[in-house]
């Protein structure tokens, strides 16, 4: 059975007992936890934990361990997911998930089709795809660098009622800076409006949540380009389309034929006339300001 642990701002939740990199793995193996949800009205308690990485990186699968208040599946109450990203501010995260653009990413409330809740009982995990939820977009993070990560269920009700949902903690991991909690509407009356440590509110050892994260390979900027530049249709007869995202600017096209001369292809309005080029095979060469895009073109 789950039982609330005696604080004085009814923070902290006690459960029952019941290709990629591993980037962090940090153990379920704590019976303590904390509140980490977002209610409808857009306050909530969040909670942080500290992680580096030693070489750039690409973000994968993130899952999360944690427990309802109840033993009754909160997924009917969840509208969504948030992961967000901090940098480190003396010993804490540099902003909190209630001032918008203090974080270095914001997966704000991320639709329910791209992450899972795993609910047992005794457990609810949360499981998101870094780049999936962030638009198909791999989020790298660079070598040396340090991070907050704080993740928590956007839910119908306020955060503490029947959707609440407790970050678990996990004994065994410790790094160099414990998690923190804050509650900036001061929700629990704790005054705890500012990023706290969490053995300091508890007053036992809390050294860090429990979750996992793997990395996945980062893409080079032409493998993104393909991804995200249509040119269709191929082969062409007439007129080739360009189909850009707004947020890419075109620096420069052209098209060459199999010896390498530049056919003077004129690109305009994100299409390309070709009627008047001979039959075959081009090299299409698309400059932007993220990266050169190469493609092979047959004309017909």
């Amino acid at each position: 059975m789950k039982k609330i642990t005696l604080l004085a701002s009814a923070l902290l939740m006690t459960a029952a007992t019941f290709g990629q990199n591993v980037l962090v793995d940090r153990i379920d193996d704590n019976l303590t936890g904390l509140i980490s949800t977002k209610g409808d009205d857009g306050t909530g308690v969040y909670c942080a934990d500290y992680f580096s990485v030693t070489s750039d990186v690409a973000l994968g699968e993130l899952t999360l361990y944690g427990f309802s208040t109840d033993p009754v599946p909160i997924e009917p109450l969840v509208t969504g997911f948030n992961v967000y990203l901090y940098t480190i501010s003396g010993a804490v995260p540099a902003g909190n998930p209630e001032v918008a653009g203090t974080g270095i990413l914001e997966l704000g409330d991320i639709d329910p089709s791209l992450y899972t809740i795993t609910e047992d009982g005794q457990s609810t995990n949360f499981t998101v795809n870094i780049t999936d939820a962030n638009g198909g977009n791999q989020v790298v993070l660079e070598a040396g660098n340090i991070y907050w990560l704080s993740v928590f269920p956007s839910v119908d009700g306020g955060p503490a009622d029947d959707g609440r949902w407790n970050w678990s903690g996990s004994l065994s991991s410790f790094p160099n800076e414990e998690p923190v909690l804050i509650d900036p509407s001061d929700l629990f009356e704790a005054g705890l409006t500012e990023w706290t440590n969490i053995s300091g509110i508890i007053g036992e050892s809390f050294p860090s949540f429990a979750w996992n994260l793997t990395d996945e390979p980062i893409a080079s900027i032409g493998d993104n380009l393909a991804e995200m530049i249509a040119v269709y249709p191929n082969p062409t007869t007439d007129v080739l389309n360009l189909n850009i995202p707004s947020s890419i600017e075109v620096t420069n096209v052209a098209m060459y034929d199999v010896l390498g001369k530049n056919v003077g292809a004129v690109y305009s309005n994100g299409t390309i006339n070709t009627s008047s080029f001979a039959q075959g095979v081009y090299t299409l060469k698309v400059e932007t300001t993220s990266g050169t895009l190469t493609q092979k073109v047959v004309k017909q």
